[in-house]
């Protein structure tokens, strides 16, 4: 049965994820990066270096300015920095700024090499982990020193406006984070080196057990699982299976105990990744179910075949439609959605992925705007 009353943001969407239907479809397009970054007009090495203002700040702005229902997701127990890295300049010129960090460990230093650049995210130049056999015990030391209390010292700063979730990394999420190389050394590591594979997984997921239990003594809204590195676009089912699988488990099983939302953010080709999880998991809310070209997700299959359990949140294509369309089309496909996947609640509308920088702010407000005007449950078949 719906629920009539004018919710709050937060409540509307915990409604949907625990398979209810709120007072309206909740909109949560994924703008937790780019777009918020550029409405500052600062450049952007400000809110990635210099915190001018931090990331999540501007984030809330935009939600404001969008009236948007908010996801605060900007603590991460796996990339929480501490001990704190210390930092120093390589390079400064106008259209970006090189930045070496590094923190010793008694088994010597480990650092990295991040370019920042005017108007684009951060991205790395150089990885933690260069040699695997050598920095492994580095980067084991200092993930061991991560104090993982009071990662939920943020969680004011979202109020009503949203849900609060602390994100925990799937094991390739984690790898190539750190691994010199990114995705591609990532992958050839597990055929390369497949022992010390073996060694690094049992590793993470003993700080995987650390990471849930203090991140659930901090009862956030949500426990994110960021699994945007074991999208089917770049890794595989095997790798899936035998490296992902048992941390999505752990996570999400630790989260059913204590009765805290789980949720998964897969981005990509991910069809065969949902089947999995429905079968083998207790993650409650699967997104963005990126469509074709991207994915390969056709929301009205998912939402029949597994709407029972999932609360679905996806899924306007973010490249043809929110970046490159018009606002007819973002409606047109918002209606779409809402169509396909509305009938009996547990659905967000959102982006099938990041929205890119250059986004029109009018695709934005349209969005928003379809879920408020036309966002009802009885929709669809």
């Amino acid at each position: 049965m719906a629920d009539s009353r004018s919710l709050t943001p937060r409540d509307r969407i915990l409604t949907a994820m625990r398979l209810g239907i709120p007072d309206r479809v909740p909109v949560m397009p994924d703008i937790s990066n780019m777009v918020p970054a550029k409405l500052t007009g600062k450049p952007f090495w400000n809110i990635y270096l210099h915190n001018d203002p931090p990331l999540d700040e501007a984030y809330l702005a935009a939600v404001k300015r969008f009236g948007m229902d908010g996801w605060y997701i900007y603590d991460n127990a796996t990339m929480h920095e501490a001990p704190a890295w210390q930092t120093k300049i390589l390079e400064s010129n106008e259209e970006s700024i090189s930045v070496e960090r590094w923190v010793d460990t008694p088994f010597g230093r480990l650092d990295e090499i991040t370019c920042y650049p005017v108007g684009d995210p951060p991205w790395p130049l150089q990885g933690m982990v260069k040699n695997l056999q050598e920095d492994f015990e580095k980067l084991k030391w200092y993930m061991s020193q991560k104090p993982l209390e009071g990662l939920s010292h943020n969680r004011e700063k979202i109020g009503t406006l949203g849900i609060y979730g602390i994100a925990i990394e799937t094991f390739m999420g984690f790898w190539v984070w750190v691994r010199e190389g990114g995705a591609m050394q990532a992958i050839l590591d597990f055929s390369q080196q497949p022992e010390r594979m073996r060694q690094v997984h049992e590793f993470y997921c003993e700080f995987v057990d650390r990471a849930t239990s203090a991140v659930l003594d901090a009862r956030p809204d949500e426990v994110l699982i960021a699994g945007s590195s074991s999208s089917l676009s770049l890794s595989s089912p095997k790798i899936y299976r035998t490296f992902d699988l048992p941390v999505i488990k752990h996570i999400s099983a630790e989260a059913r105990r204590a009765g805290v939302i789980c949720h998964q953010h897969t981005c990509g080709r991910s069809r065969a990744l949902i089947e999995i999880n429905y079968n083998e998991t207790d993650v409650n809310v699967m997104e963005p179910l990126e469509r074709p070209p991207g994915g390969d997700v056709d929301l009205t299959e998912v939402k029949q075949k597994f709407g029972d359990k999932f609360c679905l949140k996806g899924n306007v294509n973010t490249f043809e439609t929110m970046l490159n369309g018009t606002v007819e089309d973002v409606r047109r496909e918002a209606m779409a959605c809402i169509d396909a996947a509305g009938k009996g609640g547990g659905f967000i509308l959102s982006t099938g992925d990041q929205c890119g920088r250059d986004t029109p702010e009018e695709n934005i407000f349209a969005l928003v705007e379809v879920a408020k005007t036309y966002g009802r449950y009885d929709k669809g078949s």
